[in-house]
């Protein structure tokens, strides 16, 4: 049988074709898992403070990006306690909130002081409740969750809670007369062994729009502003 020179050249070229393709195919191949290697290893690498939320904030047991831009850097609150609107009283007008940092909505504040983060630590809770009738006005506050042993006075203040404890209102002073001096709402109390409390106060006169926009300012045995509730 005859030798074709043609097919042999054809074969060969055939030959060299598949070679190009499987190389390149190969190279392609070996390029796609370097790239995703890197993206694997940019993610695992990459900080929490890239995202403009820090690390602390992203592992609290609380923690979401809405409650610490809300605390500030390295806190962590609920995000519930600094709603976007104005908070309001839940069913049969009981008020709930959580300490911690001020914020323009929040129900409950602590401030800063020495003893602060002992005699009302973050977290801690309280429930007011206030009812009246035609001629007197009762508070009853729980709290949960605050120093143990310590003692502390409830007054009632004009005006919500403020930034700064020095910026909140004066004490409410009911107006007396006759037999009937001017008197003010105070709550004392003094926490058991596991920080909860209950108090209690009746006065002898209504409080104008049963203290809707005003607050509760948490004193020391030292007279020093450690708290604030807000009534809404």
């Amino acid at each position: 049988m005859k030798h074709n020179p043609g097919h042999a050249a054809g074969r060969r070229a055939l030959l060299v074709l598949i070679a190009l393709i499987t190389a390149s195919l190969f190279f392609t191949a070996c390029s796609n898992d370097g790239n995703e290697e890197d993206t694997a290893n940019n993610a695992a690498s990459s900080p929490a403070s890239e995202t403009g939320v820090s690390s602390d904030c992203e592992t609290g047991p609380e923690a979401t990006s809405a409650s610490c831009q809300a605390a500030g850097p390295g806190r962590t609150v609920s995000a519930e306690r600094c709603p976007g609107s104005s908070p309001t009283a839940l069913e049969g007008g009981v008020i709930e909130g959580a300490f911690g940092p001020w914020c323009e909505n929040a129900i409950a504040t602590a401030y800063a002081t020495p003893d602060t983060d002992a005699l009302i630590p973050e977290g801690a809770e309280v429930e007011l409740t206030i009812r009246e009738t035609d001629m007197d006005t009762t508070v009853d506050m729980q709290v949960q969750g605050f120093a143990s042993g310590a003692s502390y006075t409830g007054i009632l203040h004009e005006g919500v809670c403020t930034e700064s404890p020095g910026d909140i209102g004066p004490e409410f002073v009911n107006q007396g007369s006759g037999d009937n001096p001017n008197s003010n709402l105070v709550l004392d109390f003094t926490t058991e062994p596991d920080g909860s409390a209950e108090a209690s106060v009746s006065v002898p006169f209504l409080v104008p729009d049963m203290a809707s926009g005003d607050s509760i300012v948490l004193h020391d045995a030292n007279q020093s502003v450690v708290g604030c509730v807000r009534i809404p």
